[in-house]
């Protein structure tokens, strides 16, 4: 914000929508922050439990426990990502939602993932920090989720230095993720 707008941030959130064929982009500081965003926006809160890989960064976890909620592990299987089979196990009344992350530029059986959740009426986090550009079965990770968040860090497969954004299709999920991420 200043005197003279230069209007990049709306650009990239333009261009990034455009990219992934997705409504909606909010852009935060990092992909930790987009995390911290979308969890938010989805409302997670003391006493809930969100299904976690057991194979991620810190920041996954980190982000779970900031919201007051318990992650809950779930083994991995030969994707490196979330075993659908394992995720379906940890499932119990207090379970809200579930993050998948796709590691390592690999995309995990996000499809399968997303139908266990749509099945238990659990929202689907993707968390595609280090798959930007990858896809599973044709469709671009980052579009089966209700939200998901990409990261542009400098070790990562799109960089900015630094930064990070979240995307959903869902405007309600997206108005949220506004209002919080300032």
């Amino acid at each position: 914000y200043g005197i003279d707008l230069q209007k990049e941030v709306e650009a990239l959130e333009s261009e990034f929508a455009s990219h992934l064929g997705i409504s909606h982009v909010v852009t935060v500081s990092s992909g930790t922050g987009a995390l911290h965003t979308a969890l938010s926006a989805l409302g997670v809160g003391p006493g809930q439990e969100v299904i976690v890989p057991a194979y991620m960064w810190v920041s996954v976890l980190a982000a779970v426990v900031n919201h007051g909620a318990i992650p809950v592990l779930a083994d991995i299987d030969g994707t490196f990502c979330l075993d659908p089979a394992d995720v379906e196990r940890r499932i119990t009344p207090r379970t809200t939602g579930i993050i998948t992350v796709h590691m390592s530029g690999a995309p995990g059986d996000v499809s399968k993932i997303q139908s266990i959740a749509r099945q238990h009426g659990l929202w689907l986090l993707e968390d595609c920090a280090q798959c930007n550009g990858g896809s599973f079965q044709g469709q671009k990770v980052g579009t089966f989720g209700d939200m998901a968040i990409f990261s542009f860090q400098m070790n990562k497969n799109m960089t900015s230095g630094e930064g990070g954004c979240v995307v959903t299709n869902d405007r309600r999920l997206y108005q949220r993720a506004e209002a919080c991420h300032d």
